[in-house]
């Protein structure tokens, strides 16, 4: 009987105990969120922060201090000093002659061709240029490795792999010729009439 009475006393006990009696029986999840909210940090400006000199230059101080050092090439030569190329491939037949940031590119559709706006890109292997056509990617990229032409069996002294949105394409490239005045045609002229 003496058990009885002490369950049924006990939860009457506990309600008698204090407010902050019971929070502090409380479980985390159970505590009530706070009211007040931490302020948010104003967002920083990148141009207002101070630069700051690095307290080590890498001209007094080597990066690299232990081993041996091995100059690498980062690019090939022929390429690297090549700056004019023309690249044409079969089946299907496309050309491009690319100088000076254009791309001209004919297709036997569109044989006077069309001219991109590229970028040049140097690489280990050779360059690409880079490129959007309606809205897609262009790209060519050229490397030093010989080429015989599928059809005619020419050799050519560089590859070239043209990328024109999903298509891609192989084909071979050379220097391109650039033009001098010896190999330039001299504008018509017409004859002065007397």
């Amino acid at each position: 009987m003496k058990f009885r009475l002490a369950l049924v006393l006990l939860p009457l006990a506990l309600a008698a105990c204090d407010e902050q009696a019971m929070q502090d029986l409380r479980m985390p999840w159970d505590q009530p969120l706070d009211a007040t909210p931490e302020p948010a940090a104003p967002p920083v400006d990148p141009m207002q922060i101070p630069l700051v000199d690095p307290e080590v230059s890498p001209t007094q101080v080597p990066m690299e201090v232990e081993g041996q050092r091995n100059a690498v090439a980062t690019a090939e030569s022929t390429t690297l000093n090549t700056m004019a190329f023309t690249a044409s491939g079969n089946e299907p037949f496309w050309r491009v002659d690319v100088a000076e940031g254009t791309a001209r590119y004919a297709t036997p559709d569109n044989q006077s061709g069309r001219n991109i706006s590229v970028n040049r890109i140097v690489y280990r292997q050779g360059v690409e240029y880079v490129g959007t056509l309606n809205g897609l990617p262009f790209t060519l990229n050229i490397r030093n490795v010989a080429c015989q032409d599928s059809m005619s069996g020419d050799t050519f002294p560089m590859t070239a792999l043209l990328r024109s949105g999903s298509q891609r394409m192989q084909g071979c490239a050379r220097p391109a010729v650039p033009a001098t005045p010896e190999n330039a045609q001299a504008p018509a002229t017409r004859p002065e009439q007397g």
